[in-house]
């Protein structure tokens, strides 16, 4: 066998050589493009289901009309306040706010309206707030504050600041409402050492108020 014939030999193999690898790489692509694809795919799965958790979350943890915390998150802040407080000794406040004669606004406006004056209501009471501060709708026409605070007198600023951003009327399509608002308090620990002494007794403030109110009209068009 000659020179020639060696090198023909030579290029033969490594032609085959190439071929071989070639296809190789081929099939490594192949493969990778497909595993590229599954990632595509797990990514899109992992989103869409972050997305669903966060949806399922915000539902059972804010009020759907409003976008404030509803009673399941006011209740589980309302127990952290409680355990942060008997580990430093410290001091809370619980305000229940019912709009009165919000029943009227569904009657004479409908329900529409009445959902329009709710979403605005919350947005201002969240508004005259401390970012610290929740402020929970927990269900119909009725809020709750939870405060963190040093003295009682702290408690006189919440509601001023509470009944403060209630006074200037709402627009409601063409015409705008008056608002006002009954609220109680309660403290931690003086007015109870649990949730559900807490928010019993600002309830109870709360009506005590309203019944003593002598307000002849409490939504007033314009």
């Amino acid at each position: 066998m000659d020179n020639r014939e060696l090198a023909m030999i030579a290029q033969l193999a490594l032609s085959c050589a190439l071929l071989g690898a070639v296809a190789v790489i081929g099939v490594l692509g192949g493969l990778l493009r497909k595993a590229r694809r599954r990632c595509d795919r797990l990514d899109q799965q992992l989103a869409d289901a972050k997305s669903v958790n966060a949806s399922l979350r915000q539902q059972a943890l804010y009020d759907s009309l409003t976008g404030l915390p509803n009673r399941n998150l006011l209740e589980d802040r309302i127990s952290e306040a409680i355990a942060r407080a008997e580990r430093e000794q410290g001091r809370f406040a619980l305000l229940f706010l019912d709009l009165d004669g919000f029943k009227a606004v569904n009657d004479r406006l409908g329900h529409a309206a009445g959902d329009l004056l709710l979403m605005q209501i919350g947005e201002r009471l969240s508004e005259s707030l401390r970012h610290a501060d929740t402020i929970a709708r927990i269900g119909g026409d009725e809020f709750v504050v939870l405060s963190e605070i040093v003295a009682c007198g702290d408690i006189t600023i919440i509601r001023d600041k509470l009944t403060q951003a209630l006074t200037q009327p709402f627009p409601i399509g063409p015409t705008s409402l008056n608002v006002s608002a009954s609220l109680g308090h309660a403290h931690y620990p003086e007015d109870g050492l649990s949730m559900e002494a807490l928010l019993a007794r600002a309830d109870q403030g709360m009506y005590h108020l309203k019944r003593t109110r002598q307000q002849a009209s409490t939504y007033a068009v314009q």
